[in-house]
């Protein structure tokens, strides 16, 4: 009788692994508030957290400017602040924030491409103890294999993301050949799981036509229908960062961008009201940005509700604020 074979083990995961790292740092340093956080290009985000001390919770956020962490680089760590008020820089965010955190220490988390990711930190009320550089090597080498548990996630993930691309079909709009309502709704939940495991900036865009009945009135379904299609390509081409566009109701549009902070998501919103004016089509468009708190289905309410606003404006029914 043949052996059985080894149990493969699953890959691991960057939100558990980071859980592990922050409840062995709890029993190993003397700070109130852990922290595994990611920097989405313009805030901090506060992805797991093991705190008894200053009230953070997973999800928080706050502006980079205002995020102790902003001076780490992805080999410039750790920093360590035992008295946040003898460093003029941490003092500066205190008094800007309020923070009632006393202390500090930062070790960053790097990308692959050696890009700063986050960070793992901590905060405590209390000055540190002068002993606490003996636990240096022991975090950064937690750093480093948290680092190496991201970058393999990310690419099992990105693996993932591809296989189901292409496995989609059942869920394509057979006029557009974008992603289905169905398709659509199946999209962010899968991905609601992997924005909240990396903390990754985005948003949702919904564009919705304000012409299509006057055209299938006027010129006739056919005419209506090469026009969806028109729209289709012209969104999808201008459209060049990672994002997943849909045709989502009758004559509406919905475009989940990823890994993108709000500045690129707003010049490639900006991209195509510009391609649909020149086009001579008109449409109304929202945008909701992704949020911890309430997820992409609340970017996608929120994203429904300032098309729905922009809507009214155009057709007069609604004063535009002063």
């Amino acid at each position: 009788m043949h052996p059985a074979p080894p149990m493969q083990r699953s890959q691991p995961r960057f939100d558990e692994a980071s859980q592990d790292v922050l409840d062995h740092l709890r029993q190993v340093f003397p700070i109130g508030t852990w922290t595994v956080t990611r920097f989405d290009g313009e805030r901090q985000i506060y992805l797991t957290v093991d705190d008894t001390d200053l009230g953070v919770r997973p999800g928080s956020v706050v502006a980079w400017s205002n995020a102790m962490c902003q001076y780490l680089t992805p080999d410039g760590g750790p920093l360590i602040a035992r008295d946040l008020r003898a460093v003029p820089e941490y003092a500066a965010v205190v008094d800007t924030t309020g923070s009632p955190a006393a202390s500090y220490v930062g070790f960053p988390l790097a990308n692959s491409d050696g890009t700063l990711f986050g960070s793992i930190c901590g905060f405590g009320r209390d000055r540190l103890p002068f002993d606490t550089d003996t636990h240096t090597d022991l975090i950064r080498l937690l750093a480093s294999l948290l680092s190496r548990i991201l970058e393999a996630d990310l690419q099992a993930t990105s693996v993932a993301r591809a296989l189901e691309a292409a496995h989609r079909h059942a869920d394509t709009d057979a006029l557009t050949g974008l992603l289905n309502r169905r398709g659509w709704e199946n999209l962010l939940s899968v991905e609601e799981a992997r924005f909240r495991r990396f903390g990754d900036p985005g948003a949702v865009v919904v564009i919705d036509l304000d012409d299509l009945k006057l055209t299938n009135d006027t010129h006739g379904h056919h005419a209506g229908d090469d026009h969806l299609r028109r729209v289709a390509a012209l969104v999808t081409s201008v459209v060049d960062v990672p994002a997943v566009v849909a045709r989502t109701g009758g004559d509406e549009y919905g475009i989940l961008i990823s890994n993108s902070p709000m500045s690129v998501v707003d010049e490639v919103v900006a991209t195509i009201r510009e391609t649909l004016s020149r086009n001579e089509v008109s449409a109304s468009i929202g945008v909701g940005r992704y949020e911890p708190a309430d997820g992409l289905d609340g970017a996608w309410r929120r994203a429904d509700a300032a098309m729905y606003l922009e809507k009214s404006h155009r057709r007069g029914t609604v004063a535009p604020a002063s």
